[in-house]
């Protein structure tokens, strides 16, 4: 098989169908913000910031694992995932049912309690869909995922269109996420069924194994949740709903846009996993490129982000929420660091020396929450996205450090260098056509930076036919 055909073909796949659950998820965001408003969507955005605080508890880095298991023997496939999903099934009864016992001693409003009662479901359906999401994952067909999450948003979209038109107001918004998660969860079932049929299985043994494997990515991941996910609680303890509202829609957009690095390094890893085994020159390679693309991919969204943030924000979720427009333009700075230590993590995990990660998540996540502190009742929503920025670089700087001195891996900064003369360029091109609709400036940027990467040769000829000669293989 050739790897970096398939990496870049499952890669693009996903990113197909990410691009069509993006103009999904856009339209869903300009129907919430203008029905809710900025208190209703803040008290939204704090329904699910808490419930993603507890959703980190039933993953414990479990997907990763279970993903870099299959690829290393694939000969148990049945029993890796028959136990992962009766593991997940007792964790996710206990987790929710404990976060939505804890909410109701929190300071909420009676309407974000219930709501977090319901979105808990939702999280449930969802972190059960990391099953057949595992398999996929391994066998390079994320095309089946990418279906399933289409059509999950699109049935979510059409949801919650016909509750706003009933308006039945803030709890069956919830229930529509619902909705949504449940048709996904069955769409990726019903196809792994169809792969593989498997059914839960409770082998404490195996649990107990997959558990211990799994824990030093489990705390990494639940550290890495805690400092991306506790500004918008603290936000909301500290400061008023309207704050979480004006912040949360920016931070949406920061989550839409992180599906890219996470979604090609998912494709890498089961690769890397098996090349670590084999040869380390193939697995320096590989890491190379895969931060040579992130960097591609990255340096554009942040300037051009930066740009056009304002109207943009006002694009989506209305004039209500211009104040978000300078949020985004502050965490469009922590793409970077979000996107390249993408590269760095998923290379250590590939490693098998995520025990490495736990000291410098541990300090990550005491500076952000000291951060958040510091700057949330001084600066409000301005603080909490300048303590993400601080802590995704912070975070960069210590991964980068680790590859470095521990797998003997740098990036080539030839690519990285390009990509951002094609960036800053880019960037001008937009500020001399500010005054054109930001729906006219989204296209123009992307046709001026493509260029300049074909102008620079940061991409070739050569890239794009190493990518698509895949897809007539």
């Amino acid at each position: 098989m050739n790897y970096a055909r398939a990496i870049a073909f499952n890669t693009i796949i996903q990113l197909v169908g990410k691009a069509i659950t993006v103009a999904t998820s856009v339209l869903i965001i300009a129907y919430l913000t203008r029905y809710l408003g900025v208190m209703g969507y803040g008290d939204y955005a704090t329904v699910f910031a808490y419930l993603g605080i507890f959703t980190v508890f039933v993953d414990l880095g479990l997907f990763v694992i279970t993903v870099r298991d299959l690829a290393s023997h694939p000969e148990n496939e049945k029993s890796i995932l028959g136990n992962m999903l009766g593991l997940r099934l007792v964790l996710g009864i206990l987790i929710f049912g404990t976060a939505s016992l804890i909410a109701f001693g929190l300071p909420y409003s009676a309407i974000v309690k219930t709501g977090i009662v319901i979105g808990s479901i939702a999280q449930f359906l969802s972190s059960l869909n990391q099953i057949p999401l595992s398999l996929f994952q391994t066998r390079l067909v994320m095309y089946k995922a990418a279906v399933a999450d289409i059509i999950g948003r699109l049935i979510m979209l059409i949801a919650i269109v016909w509750f706003i038109q009933l308006n039945l107001g803030f709890l069956y918004i919830i229930w529509g996420v619902v909705i949504a998660n449940a048709a996904i969860f069955l769409l990726g079932f019903i196809m792994l069924q169809l792969m593989l049929p498997i059914y839960p299985m409770f082998n404490w043994q195996t649990w107990k194994r997959m558990l211990t494997s799994a824990l030093p990515m489990g705390i990494v991941i639940i550290l890495s949740t805690i400092y991306f996910r506790v500004d918008m609680v603290m936000l909301s303890m500290m400061k008023s709903n309207y704050d979480v509202g004006i912040y949360g829609a920016p931070y949406k957009i920061l989550e839409v846009l992180l599906v890219v690095p996470s979604i090609f390094m998912s494709s890498v890893l089961p690769v890397m996993t098996r090349a670590f085994n084999h040869d380390k020159a193939i697995v320096k390679n590989i890491f190379r490129k895969s931060f040579d693309f992130l960097s591609i991919a990255a340096l554009p969204l942040i300037f051009g982000t930066f740009v056009v943030a304002t109207p943009l924000m006002v694009l989506m979720a209305g004039k209500e929420f211009v104040l978000s427009g300078p949020v985004l333009m502050v965490l469009s700075l922590a793409l970077g660091g979000f996107f390249l230590n993408g590269v760095m993590v998923y290379t250590i995990i590939a490693a098998d020396q995520q025990k490495r990660l736990i000291k410098p998540y541990i300090i990550a996540t005491i500076f952000n929450i000291t951060m958040n502190f510091v700057l949330i009742p001084r600066f409000s929503y301005f603080g909490a996205a300048a303590a993400t920025v601080a802590t995704e670089l912070l975070i960069l700087i210590i991964s980068s450090y680790i590859v470095k001195t521990q797998l003997g891996f740098s990036p080539s900064w030839l690519v990285f260098s390009k990509a951002l003369l094609a960036s800053i360029v880019m960037a001008i091109v937009l500020i001399l056509c500010a005054s054109l609709n930001v729906l006219w400036l989204v296209p123009i940027g992307a046709v001026s930076y493509i260029t300049l990467l074909f102008i620079t040769k940061a991409v070739t000829k050569k890239d794009l036919q190493v990518i698509f000669s895949k897809a007539g293989s």
